[in-house]
């Protein structure tokens, strides 16, 4: 595992769209001990989450991901995986959701040995600091999960229960054959789209709408102790086979994604859009 993976944001490079201000960023706090935040110790923290990926890693569910995820890949013929990318997984300090969707993701680590970047903007200095210990790079900047895949090279991307908008920025943003190399897993897709009013559809899941058709969703078999932390996980994958037919005119009209001010659901950023180059 290399340690730009983890140790360094070099391999990001920003790309800026300046519409108008920033909002500001959520801090991390810097120097806050456990005990301020009435938590337990660090170690008995770790523990718990120790104790969460040995129960996941026993789990069907688990099992279900790992067969799912093969399936995928092999329908890219992408069989081997670079990275993998997270957003939304919460306070993993303090929330049992945030702690079992972490474990999930390590052992999604551990498969398949790659390096974890991580981002939520509710992180504190104890999550961040209990992501690190298990070897996940913190990604410092709010940029809505616009991140662009540009090397040709195949991420998972695990959003946990996400709204649906972080979902279609990250759709927005490798709109085209980039999406071949992003294998999302996620709320479904296709449960977005049968149980949100188009209404909604229109204004904050354009690009999950006009994706769906186009794609393969396989499901997981949550058969797991604590069900509603899994419940509704898919994973999402782009087979060229598709992607290739469809028209110049479909990729090239895809103005960014804006989003109400009263949409609750979304913490936005509007000015950044990452790319790995």
């Amino acid at each position: 595992m290399s340690n730009k993976s983890h140790g360094s944001n070099d391999d990001f490079k920003l790309i800026t769209y300046k519409r108008g201000k920033k909002s500001p960023k959520s801090p991390i706090q810097t120097n806050k001990a456990c005990a301020d935040t009435n938590l337990p110790p660090r170690d008995a923290i770790v523990r718990r989450i120790e104790d969460a990926k040995l129960e996941v890693k026993s789990s069907d569910l688990l099992a279900s991901a790992l067969a799912s995820l093969r399936e995928g890949t092999e329908i890219l013929s992408q069989s081997v995986v670079t990275e993998i990318i997270c957003f939304g997984l919460g306070r993993v300090g303090e929330s049992m959701i945030s702690r079992f969707q972490f474990a999930f993701l390590l052992c999604l680590k551990d498969f398949y040995n790659v390096g974890v970047k991580v981002y939520d903007p509710v992180f504190t200095e104890v999550d961040c600091w209990l992501l690190e210990q298990f070897g996940c790079f913190v990604i410092k900047e709010n940029f809505g999960a616009k991140f662009r895949v540009s090397d040709k090279c195949t991420r998972i991307f695990y959003l946990p229960h996400c709204p649906r908008q972080l979902t279609n920025n990250l759709l927005w943003a490798n709109w085209g054959l980039n999406l071949h190399y992003c294998v999302i897993v996620a709320n479904s897709f296709n449960t977005i789209v049968d149980i949100t009013p188009n209404r909604d559809l229109n204004k904050s899941a354009e690009y999950i709408v006009k994706i769906v058709p186009h794609m393969v969703e396989l499901a997981l078999i949550n058969s797991f102790r604590l069900y509603e932390i899994f419940n509704d996980t898919a994973i999402h994958v782009f087979p060229w086979t598709k992607l290739k037919l469809l028209s110049d005119d479909f990729w090239s009209l895809h103005p960014e994604p804006k989003y109400s001010k009263d949409d609750v659901e979304l913490i936005t950023n509007e000015v950044d859009l990452i790319t790995d180059a």
